[in-house]
């Protein structure tokens, strides 16, 4: 694989991952607004969802840049993948508790729903992005694997696919999350 890649080659690799992006993208819009608007507690829930979209993305795309990293210089190995992979479930859990803190706050001060408990907030991120990360992970490295085995650099493609996939992911974990749990 060259050092740099041509603005034409990044154009060629990209455009195809960028369309399955998109259109993976409408699909879960509509997947999520057809599964979370029956809920009683929507309100307070499609507050959670773009937090947990911004950090699937946010925690995703750097495993994603450091795994074709690897890759690329010839640095891949078990060492080096169960680092990532533990970092980003820490990443991902510590900022999901977050985000349910967060939501704690927006229903105490701001939407009054009292028919979630306060722990649910904190578990439906957190058990939502345990499930999308056990897809996303194995997922992103597959895809990053075959990128770099024929020729393209995972950087142009991977990223793209991967936010279509995850979103996806996250929104049927989300929605998976709400029904263990209970949330009505």
């Amino acid at each position: 694989m060259e050092s740099q890649d041509t603005k034409g080659k990044i154009v060629k690799e990209s455009l195809p991952s960028e369309i399955i992006s998109i259109v993976g993208d409408i699909l879960a819009g509509i997947v999520l607004s057809l599964l979370i608007v029956p809920f009683e507690s929507f309100l307070i829930l499609i507050l959670i969802v773009p937090a947990l979209l911004s950090l699937r993305g946010n925690i995703s795309g750097p495993y994603i840049a450091r795994t074709s990293k690897d890759l690329i210089i010839g640095e891949f190995n078990r060492k080096s993948l169960i680092e990532n992979i533990l970092a980003t479930y820490v990443l991902s859990i510590v900022t999901a508790f977050i985000i349910g803190v967060f939501s704690i706050v927006l229903n105490i001060f701001l939407i009054k729903i009292p028919i979630v408990s306060n722990i649910m907030l904190i578990e439906i991120p957190i058990i939502t992005i345990l499930i999308t990360l056990s897809i996303s992970i194995p997922c992103s490295t597959g895809l990053n694997y075959l990128a770099f085995k024929y020729g393209l650099n995972p950087n142009n493609v991977v990223n793209p696919i991967m936010t279509a996939i995850d979103d996806f992911f996250t929104v049927i974990s989300f929605y998976l999350s709400l029904i263990m749990l209970g949330v009505p």
